[in-house]
Parts: C-alpha cells; sequence; structure tokens
C-alpha cells in the first residue's frame, strides 16, 4: 500500500517540533473551527496560526482561539506583518510604489518561512 504523503501542515509541524508528535499538534490546529459546520480557509488559517506560534506550544493554543474569534486577525498578522505594524492609517499615507513595496516584502518574508 502505499505511504500517504504529508501535507504541508504536516510538513511544517514536524519542521517546528522535531522531537513531537505530529498528531498532537494537529489536534491543537483541529480546534479551529470545531464548533462550526463551515470554516474559512482551514489550511491557510491553520500554517498562519503555525507561523505566529514560533514553535510555542501555549502560543499556538493561543492563536487557534484567536482564529475562532477572527481568522482574519491570524491570518494578516502572518501573512502581512509589516503592514500590519504600519496600520491601516500609515499605509494611507504611503505613496502606491512604497505601498507595493511593503506588500512585496511581506509576500517575501511569507514565502521564505514557508520554505524554511
Amino acid at each position: 500500500m502505499a505511504r500517504k504523503r504529508a501535507t504541508v501542515v504536516e510538513r511544517k509541524i514536524a519542521a517546528m517540533w522535531p522531537d513531537r508528535d505530529v498528531d498532537e499538534i494537529k489536534a491543537i490546529l483541529a480546534r479551529y473551527g470545531a464548533e462550526r459546520e463551515t470554516v474559512w480557509g482551514r489550511r491557510r488559517v491553520q500554517m498562519a496560526v503555525l507561523k505566529l506560534c514560533d514553535g510555542d506550544l501555549e502560543k499556538l493554543a493561543r492563536y487557534v482561539e484567536m482564529a475562532n474569534r477572527d481568522y482574519r486577525d491570524v491570518v494578516a498578522y502572518a501573512e502581512y506583518p509589516e503592514a500590519m505594524r504600519l496600520g491601516f492609517v500609515e499605509m494611507g499615507k504611503l505613496s502606491e510604489t512604497e505601498a507595493k513595496a511593503v506588500r512585496r516584502r511581506d509576500k517575501q518574508q511569507y514565502q521564505r518561512w514557508l520554505k524554511g
């Protein structure tokens, strides 16, 4: 029988916690949307939670709780950290070129994290 290929979430978990059981971490991540019939972007939200927790299990659980309140918070802070640090008002003051540069840097940092 063919062996099941690890998902991107499972690979990231294994990289972040090499000495932990992947299923243990997946169980914590599975709390996202567990009380709702449908949830938005489960894998994307789980990846955002993993990025934000930076390998800290306590933070992992807190970010899952945050995602259950409003998934947009974890996605925004994980995928757009520079833009979120600047805030809506400051981003609005940037020229179009500067704002594009911020978004480009945010995208690049997220892609580096995914590959790392």
